[in-house]
């Protein structure tokens, strides 16, 4: 009897035993399909300062709520340190990399090559496969980057026309202030969309131009302001990264359209309206392909995706109360032509505004 009772107890701690392990392997496995992605961004700014950066977190944490994934921010991360940064953090194993600027390209590119099991997502101001006769955008074409890379579009330009147009409409002196950083090829592009949608709505307008020198730089930027005011400017477009503009066209009792987020909040009626970087759905659209293991089809047809009215990624913010509703229909009505591709306007890197 005594024997027949050290069998049965072996055999309910042997079943016991592999039950427990069978369980555990269990829940290791489904930790594992329950863990979530890890998403980094690396940014040259802060999440919560400027207008470039939090534009593009809000979509990041939109995106989080249709895919949890885990969230590391890599911030004020200079040129000189991005390789760097990039390699660190692939190295950990991460998911997804999110690079916001076009100056990381070819550090992505770099580190892109040495980790085929992260997906990196990149910026670029053209589409790359369409521009195969500059060296540059054809060193970042699809057929010359790894299978882990895909780039979003920093493509306001259907956004600064409409702006342009709304301006164009609302001016009642005819003079307008820019406010472009520096001069180069890509902000050059974005100031002249702008001066296109405002000569679309009234030929006549005069506008000027200032070049800052750097995204953020608020005592020259107010002092801009004020001389565009005091030389006749009712209205400045701003493609500066901070709220200096609004708050000297709001003291000088003027007009103020900002680039990349609605920023009614600052000032309700000096920004007559905002034009809306909004990185949601091109963002989705790279995760989502990550998540459902489908990036070689999803790539194949958006390598690059822009921002553009098409899809709603690109649009105008709240308008000032001011701005009669004869405007605003004016400016729905361009919004559809450019989204259905009857309005189309060329996209020139030269300096055109004197």
């Amino acid at each position: 009897m005594k024997r027949i009772l050290s069998v049965v107890a072996l055999a309910v701690f042997c079943m016991f035993a592999v039950g427990v392990l069978f369980a555990g392997g269990q829940s290791d496995a489904a930790s594992a399909a329950k863990k979530d992605l890890q998403f980094v961004a690396v940014l040259y700014g802060q999440a919560n300062e400027g207008t470039w950066e939090p534009a593009a977190f809000t979509a990041i944490q939109k995106v989080q709520k249709d895919f949890p994934f885990t969230l590391q921010l890599a911030e004020s991360t200079t040129t000189q340190d991005a390789e760097k940064v990039i390699r660190n953090w692939a190295s950990r194993g991460v998911d997804v990399l999110f690079a916001h600027s076009l100056i990381y390209m070819d550090q992505l590119i770099t580190v892109a090559k040495q980790f085929p099991k992260v997906h990196f997502i990149g910026e670029a101001m053209l589409n790359p496969d369409e521009n195969l006769d500059d060296p540059e955008y054809l060193k970042q074409s699809s057929k010359n980057t790894p299978a882990n890379l895909t780039v979003l579009g920093d493509t306001p330009y259907e956004g600064n026309f409409l702006a342009g147009y709304v301006a164009g409409l609302m001016t009642k002196s005819k003079k307008i202030g820019i406010l472009e950083p520096f001069e180069s090829p890509g902000l050059n592009r974005y100031s002249n969309c702008f001066y296109y949608g405002v000569k679309a709505a009234n030929p006549s307008v005069e506008m000027k131009i200032v070049y800052l020198g750097d995204y953020v730089a608020p005592a020259e930027t107010r002092d801009a302001v004020k001389s565009f005011a005091q030389q006749g400017c009712d209205i400045v477009f701003s493609e500066m990264d901070d709220n200096s503009a609004i708050l000297e066209a709001q003291a000088q009792g003027i007009y103020c359209i900002p680039m990349y987020m609605d920023k009614t909040q600052v000032a309700p009626e000096t920004v007559l309206t905002s034009v809306v970087f909004d990185w949601y759905k091109p963002l989705k659209g790279s995760v989502e392909a990550v998540v459902k293991g489908t990036m070689a089809a999803y790539r194949q047809k958006n390598y690059f995706r822009g921002l553009t009215v098409k899809d709603d990624s690109i649009y105008l913010g709240k308008y000032a109360s001011s701005v009669p509703q004869k405007v605003k229909d004016a400016a729905e009505k361009i919004r559809k032509q450019l989204k259905d591709g009857s309005l189309t306007f060329p996209l020139v890197t030269d300096v055109i505004i004197k």
